[in-house]
């Protein structure tokens, strides 16, 4: 029963979303890709994490950052799926840079 719940659990956002994905970005990003996106990262998320509480899939955050970087796309005429990667790209590479430095610990110079 418990597996049957978190099935539909991580189904319904993704389907969800999915749809809203699709009309943010124009059809680059629909519902298969979600689904498919969620059951990739759930699947090495429950490989390789410790922690169980993390939410693993889209939310409201994420669809309003991806629907901005798409209007950005879109006013400089850049197409869609790359600029998403090299945005990906960028940012993996900030944090992993952020983590080996142990630059999380300037935060009390700044709160």
């Amino acid at each position: 029963a418990a597996t049957l719940f978190l099935f539909f659990a991580c189904l319904a956002p993704a389907v969800g979303f999915g749809g809203l994905f699709a009309t943010a970005t124009n059809g680059a990003i629909g519902t298969i890709e979600m689904i498919s996106s969620t059951a990739a990262c759930g699947f090495i998320y429950a490989l390789f994490s410790a922690q169980p509480l993390t939410i693993i899939g889209s939310t409201g955050p994420v669809l309003a950052f991806v629907a901005c970087l798409a209007q950005l796309g879109k006013a400089m005429k850049l197409p869609f799926l790359p600029l998403y990667a090299w945005t990906g790209l960028w940012t993996s590479a900030i944090l992993f840079l952020s983590s080996i430095t142990s630059a999380s610990n300037l935060v009390k110079y700044l709160t």
